[in-house]
């Protein structure tokens, strides 16, 4: 199972709590080397933590199974019911505990749909299919359901590094509703999405829609800081989600996390960077990474390290806790074709940046806090693709060779 709860394990040891109870466990490994990790919920209010955790077992008068914890591990247990793993017959629960699991059954995982060749026709080259879309989340956010289910399964050329790229729980590549279950699976306070429509110009030079041509175009979520305050001391976390402008065919080609803490729960330098050095590799050990650090994921599945190409700057380094009223302009529109194309050659499939803010920067690597980090993925072989298959429906909808977009719109859901 992948070990993908690097910042959810952050978050998990900075409250971590013995007054938890278990409700659930699931075992990794082979025999003899199998551990076993526990999945906890708070008893009072139901709040379950992401991450399982080793520990001994306790049982409690109440009937229910305490624990001491020895560690938070990077497997969450969400995963672990998705695939399966998870066992919680004979872990007993009670009050807020007992209903919320009531409440909130676990999902069985999706399957993906099989792997089918596209058509030489439309890309000139073979490639997987990716999971449609599912109808019910669809219909929920606006779509009608004959238009989902006339929509056809994505057909991406782009996969290797891209696709294995996780930033906190959102992957690229994703499709909205897979975004969407992400994110609000975080709890976070907020939560937005923005679309827009490719558009194009008429022979009176008026900007005019394409049918069908709406998208998803942001999807994003948030917790603001408790006093509003946009310091880089204090609590919150925020996501930011772009898509390819396919619309029906929509795909995770942004990704920017920020998370903040307050002085007092500020993380250690060194614990960052060993995570983020286990989680995207590319380094011998955390001391060997600079203070603002670049991964350049490539076709082949090979890795290369530093921002060779100049490109840190696409989403402007430290993030926000908020997220703007106003959305990012779609990568794929704003930029040409050529220079998207440029990027892969000089910077590969996709690009993973690391920036953190340490209000003691002058202390030794072993003391220096970091009270804000960023991590932002960006695949310009998504954009590039989402470019393309954009300007191949503008074609053929108008005379304009050009993609747009327009009436940019954000319900609050």
């Amino acid at each position: 199972m992948p070990q993908d709860g690097l910042f959810s394990s952050i978050k998990q040891n900075l409250r971590e709590s013995e007054q938890e109870v278990v409700r659930g466990r699931f075992d990794l490994g082979e025999p003899p080397n199998v551990r076993r990790y526990y999945c906890l919920v708070n008893p009072k209010t139901g709040r379950r933590e992401p991450n399982g955790v080793s520990g001994t077992p306790v049982p409690r008068p109440d009937g229910m199974t305490g624990i001491k914890i020895d560690a938070v591990s990077l497997y969450t247990c969400a995963k672990a019911e998705q695939k399966g793993f998870l066992v919680s017959a004979g872990y007993v629960l009670s009050g807020p505990a007992q209903a919320r699991a009531a409440a909130r059954p676990a999902a069985p995982a999706a399957s993906p749909a099989p792997a089918a060749p596209e058509s030489a026709a439309a890309t000139g080259s073979a490639a997987a299919a990716a999971p449609a879309a599912a109808a019910a989340p669809a219909a929920a956010a606006g779509e009608s359901p004959a238009r989902v289910a006339a929509t056809p399964a994505p057909s991406p050329a782009v996969r290797m590094a891209a696709d294995r790229i996780d930033v906190a729980g959102v992957k690229l590549g994703m499709s909205p509703d897979a975004v969407r279950s992400v994110l609000k699976s975080k709890s976070l306070r907020h939560y937005k999405e923005w679309t827009e429509t490719l558009s194009f110009l008429s022979s009176d030079g008026s900007s005019q829609s394409i049918p069908n041509g709406r998208f998803v175009n942001v999807i994003a979520a948030w917790t603001p800081s408790v006093s509003g305050a946009e310091d880089f001391e204090s609590d919150g976390e925020s996501f930011e989600v772009m898509f390819t402008p396919v619309p029906g065919e929509e795909r995770a080609m942004a990704i920017v996390h920020t998370q903040g803490f307050s002085r007092q729960d500020a993380i250690h330098e060194t614990a960052l960077d060993e995570g983020l050095v286990k989680k995207y590799g590319g380094y011998v050990a955390a001391g060997a990474l600079p203070e603002s650090v670049t991964w350049r994921f490539q076709g082949d599945g090979s890795l290369q390290v530093g921002d060779a190409c100049g490109r840190r700057g696409t989403f402007g380094g430290l993030g926000g806790l908020s997220v703007a009223n106003a959305p990012r302009e779609n990568l794929a529109l704003r930029r040409t074709p050529q220079e998207l194309q440029s990027q892969v050659e000089r910077c590969g499939d996709a690009t993973v940046t690391a920036d953190h803010f340490t209000p003691n920067g002058g202390a030794l690597p072993a003391d220096r806090l970091v009270t804000r980090f960023t991590v932002t993925a960006f695949s310009p072989a998504l954009g590039l693709e989402g470019a393309r298959k954009a300007a191949q429906l503008v074609q053929a909808a108008g005379p304009s060779s050009k993609a747009r977009s327009k009436d940019s719109k954000a319900p609050d859901l």
